[in-house]
């Protein structure tokens, strides 16, 4: 069994069909269905059913599914550590972003970085944050930007920064001259939410639980632009980034508050897969990361912003 059996059982596995994998991998199907018969044969198991035109994976062609990825991670790792020891402060990075840390936090993050390393090529994938942590476990992406902690076992994940939430509305709302609220406040009012499983929703639902403010109907969006429009038609109120509202508070398109003697935050994680070999590239980019989101990045933003 070499890597090349090994990457033709790994694809075959993840998207069960033959032919796929053969256009993908520029392989005949019949080379494919001799490669995985002869890794059955060496293992002496099936691993995989043949029911009709369809593939599935045996309990043994999961499990070996599951380390065959690992061993794939390993061999990728060691090929970067050649990679790194011959080429300083060159190589590529490709990062995931959960939506709203991808549109409104890593723009600022990938501008300064390629200014201080121009050499380090980077790609960014933006999407939600089951899909990025499914493309961390399928070493699709290199790191990855969360807005709650992970529960994927294979994936470790650490706090990066704080984000700090505040409260929006329309500029004809009863709020418009209110900076900052008391609990009353929050009476009669339709609540507007993110979609479930988003980081913000979760922080803006335990705060409004630990304040036993209670509401009683809400719609909710799968887009902070989305709830941002919503807002401004005066069909709610809403929590959201700080960060995503800096430009529109400036133009006035909308109201910005803040409840009183109280900050509410929310923690951005960044996370990579156990098995992940952090290559000179990825270690640069934490530490620059590190230092950025904590201490320049409004700064940055504001002084995009005051150019138009």
């Amino acid at each position: 069994m070499n890597i090349r059996k090994l990457s033709i059982f790994y694809e075959t596995a993840s998207c069960l069909n033959m032919s796929k994998v053969a256009k993908e991998m520029f392989i005949s199907q019949p080379s494919i269905s001799q490669c995985i018969s002869e890794i059955e044969a060496e293992l002496n198991t099936k691993l995989f059913d043949r029911i009709g035109k369809k593939l599935f994976l045996t309990h043994e062609g999961e499990v070996f599914y599951n380390y065959t990825r690992r061993i794939l991670n390993i061999y990728e790792e060691g090929v970067n550590t050649i990679k790194d020891s011959v080429s300083e402060n060159k190589g590529k990075i490709i990062i995931g972003a959960s939506i709203s840390i991808g549109i409104y936090i890593m723009p600022y993050v990938i501008k300064k970085f390629s200014e201080e390393l121009p050499d380090i090529e980077i790609s960014l994938i933006i999407d939600s944050q089951s899909n990025i942590e499914d493309l961390i476990s399928h070493n699709k992406i290199d790191i990855a930007f969360l807005e709650s902690k992970t529960s994927y076992h294979e994936i470790i994940s650490k706090e990066i920064c704080k984000d700090e939430l505040v409260f929006i509305s329309g500029i004809d709302h009863d709020w418009k001259n209110k900076k900052y609220l008391e609990k009353e406040d929050f009476l009669d009012n339709i609540f507007i939410f993110r979609e479930d499983g988003s980081g913000t929703r979760e922080t803006f639902e335990a705060f409004l639980e630990s304040q036993n403010i209670k509401y009683k109907s809400y719609l909710e969006l799968s887009h902070i632009e989305a709830i941002i429009n919503y807002v401004k038609l005066n069909m709610g109120i809403s929590c959201i980034p700080y960060i995503s509202v800096i430009q529109k508070e400036k133009l006035g398109d909308l109201n910005i508050s803040r409840l009183k003697d109280c900050k509410i935050e929310r923690s951005l994680f960044i996370a990579i897969h156990k098995d992940k070999y952090i290559s000179l590239p990825i270690k640069l980019f934490i530490c620059f990361c590190e230092k950025f989101l904590n201490k320049e990045l409004l700064n940055e933003i504001n002084e995009e912003h005051n150019k138009y």
